[in-house]
């Protein structure tokens, strides 16, 4: 996904604020979610997805102005956690790099599900 850095994404230091970091993270992963349509199934057997951990490596700032690319791959599968490996790059330089850990909630269980056959094979277009 590419995304235009604006004033309101920034700081003082016209650097992207942290929060806004997650925002763009946020926005790119929703948005390969539906692209390929595993969003939909998702939500469609009743599974929510609940973000368990963060982690965020800042490598340089990007800052007000340029054109970020973020890239969205599959992490690691285990049990009930997927992981996505998500970067932002501006041009051929990476600029920040996140794993983002999240389970799928299911609503009719009141709890995590785990992983099916189904569920990994859904997010295996995601493999890098």
């Amino acid at each position: 996904m590419e995304v235009g850095i604006r004033g309101y994404h920034c700081d003082a230091y016209a650097h992207v604020n942290n929060a806004r970091y997650l925002e763009l993270f946020e926005e790119a992963r929703w948005r390969a979610l539906e692209e390929s349509g595993v969003g939909e199934l998702a939500i469609a057997t009743g599974l929510k997805f609940f973000i368990v951990n963060i982690n965020i490596d800042f490598k340089r700032a990007v800052n007000n102005g340029v054109t970020a690319n973020i890239r969205t791959h599959l992490g690691e599968m285990s049990g009930r956690k997927i992981a996505f490996e998500q970067s932002i790059y501006v041009g051929d330089e990476l600029c920040t790099r996140a794993t983002i850990t999240f389970v799928l909630f299911d609503e009719k269980l009141g709890r995590a599900a785990t992983l099916t056959s189904e569920i990994t094979s859904w997010f295996q277009r995601f493999a890098p």
